[in-house]
């Protein structure tokens, strides 16, 4: 944060030297602090760049602010004031006293001159740079500077009498002569928390203005402004009107009280917000009265004192309900306490269900709030229409510290699929929606061994037609595999394979061994179809 002078120590260091005609300000009796652009430049040339920030101050010196690392400042700085109606440079500024705060823990300072005198009243514009070649560098706030002291407003305030009364002292200081002056009939704003008036000053320059507050307010501060005007500078100052507090309730509704409610999850605290008046009767807080913030802000009560609270539940134990803020400067401190109950919830992310060659795959997440590190079960299931009998055909365990999963149920996948997470008594469970997997039924249509029978040697072909879908349509660039059961054996022996043409058609040439009985098979390729067998078809070979 920025270290400024006050106004105090500003005016205290312009008052060391001053001018009578504009032009240079020459260099302080401090030597030692003086920085003399005329010196510098000659040494490095001044920097045609505006520095971080440049105002006027109360007593019409040039104040020239560093970035906070210290930098941003051009050795050898000149700046010039350009008269905006006439368009002439009317001041050069080459002369500071450089000013650090001790206490400051940055490198940042000020570069202050001595008080301007110009010839006019005005705003100026500032600049750095050569007449021909200027960069504007902001203005120069020259006017009557408005000044308000001795303010005060009067203590006593409370819910049963919000009326005060704010008085001050306004005048104006002429920055060519240092000159104060009493500010007559002149429109000021009183402003509160939430609340704003005018008023006006009497011939002498002096305020003394009823002032009234709403009760709502989160405090009890009074400024007095001088606004801006095209002659005068702006300017004001606070003063705290001290209130009485009253004694409050916070009642909550029975269902208010305790509430049980999933984490994440939205929890609505409503009750009546009451006070005692100085008779002892009871009262609804004024309306509009802060609450304490919940999802929405500060939540405000209406005019019989009832409120509403939108909380997110995230942890169990006490939820207070108070004043925004923590306190009031109207009502006595009070806490009504909600016991919550938050019930731990899980759910599934990234869910996907797929089906190949390997089987029916499930990937995802499970998470967890509060996150736990527990490992947990996860249950695969099945159903034939996905709604009912839903059967566990695998149960898989998944570390919350990871949560991800990555799992297969081999086999066919024909069917509804599911994950579901049974959870804890005190907490939730999760369940995945449904996902329809399918596989394409595959069948042989024809499929014969010819010419039968053979005689030992003789090459006889076996043909066949795969399908798929339905209806049924070829299949082709399908691998099938032949097997030969031979006669008096339980086995089928694997004998070749062939590929399918586009019509779904593959043919095979073979010579006759052994008597028994040939099949084909396919066996899915792509996890999306059922396995399919031909018929048998007997083969004789004859010696």
């Amino acid at each position: 944060m920025r270290h400024r002078l006050t106004s105090a120590v500003v005016v205290a260091t312009a008052l060391l030297a001053g001018l009578a005609v504009p032009g240079s300000v020459h260099a302080a009796s401090d030597a030692s602090l003086a920085t003399n652009a005329a010196g510098a430049a000659g040494a490095s040339g001044a920097a045609n760049a505006c520095p971080p920030d440049m105002s006027a101050t109360q007593d019409g010196s040039l104040t020239v602010f560093s970035a906070q690392d210290g930098t941003g400042v051009p050795e050898g700085l000149v700046v010039h004031l350009r008269d905006k109606k006439t368009g002439l440079r009317v001041a050069r500024v080459d002369t500071f006293r450089k000013v650090t705060d001790p206490e400051s823990v940055l490198p940042d300072f000020q570069l202050v001159s001595e008080p301007l005198k110009l010839a006019a009243l005005g705003v100026y514009a500032l600049e750095v740079g050569s007449e021909t070649e200027p960069v504007s560098c902001g203005d120069f706030d020259y006017r009557l500077r408005a000044v308000v002291s001795k303010v005060d407003a009067a203590d006593g305030v409370s819910l049963d009498n919000l009326r005060t009364t704010v008085s001050a002292d306004v005048t104006t200081l002429d920055p060519r002569t240092g000159a104060s002056a009493p500010l007559k009939n002149a429109k000021v704003r009183l402003t509160a928390d939430r609340t704003a008036q005018d008023a006006t000053t009497d011939a002498q320059g002096h305020l003394s203005s009823p002032f009234t507050f709403r009760g709502t307010e989160n405090h009890t501060d009074v400024r007095v402004d001088v606004l801006d005007t095209p002659d005068i500078r702006p300017g004001g100052r606070s003063e705290t009107a001290r209130a009485v507090r009253q004694k409050a309730e916070i009642v909550l509704d029975p269902e208010s009280r305790k509430i049980k409610a999933r984490y994440g999850s939205t929890a609505k605290i409503t009750g009546q917000a009451v006070r005692i008046a100085a008779d002892g009767t009871r009262k609804p807080v004024p309306q509009g009265t802060p609450m304490l913030a919940d999802l929405t802000g500060e939540p405000r009560t209406t005019a019989d004192g009832r409120f509403e609270r939108q909380l997110l539940m995230s942890r169990g134990g006490p939820v207070k309900t108070t004043w925004a803020g923590g306190r009031s400067p109207w009502l006595h401190y009070v806490i009504a306490n909600t016991e919550a109950d938050v019930v731990e919830v899980s759910y599934f992310r990234d869910f996907k269900a797929t089906v190949d060659a390997a089987g029916v795959k499930f990937t995802g997440r499970l998470a967890h709030k509060p996150l736990s590190q527990t490992p947990t079960l996860i249950e695969v299931q099945r159903s034939e229409d996905g709604k009912a009998d839903w059967t566990t055909r695998k149960v898989f365990t998944v570390d919350f510290a990871t949560a991800r999963f990555d799992e297969t149920l081999p086999g066919e996948g024909d069917g509804h699929w599911r994950l579901r997470y049974a959870a804890a008594p005190s907490m939730q469970g999760s369940v995945t929606e449904p996902v329809r997997l399918t596989r394409t039924a595959t069948a042989f249509t024809y499929f014969n061994a010819a010419p039968e029978p053979v005689r030992k040697g003789q090459t006889f072909t076996i043909k066949g037609v795969l399908q798929h879908e339905t209806p049924a349509k070829p299949y082709g660039g399908q691998t099938v595999q032949y097997y030969l059961q031979p006669v008096g054996s339980q086995d089928y022996v694997f004998k070749g394979e062939a590929k399918t043409e586009a019509d779904g058609t593959f043919v095979q040439k073979f010579t006759g061994e052994e008597s028994g009985a040939w099949i084909v098979r396919y066996v899915d390729s792509d996890g999306k179809h059922l396995n399919a067998e031909s018929r048998r078809d007997d083969l004789v070979v004859n010696p």
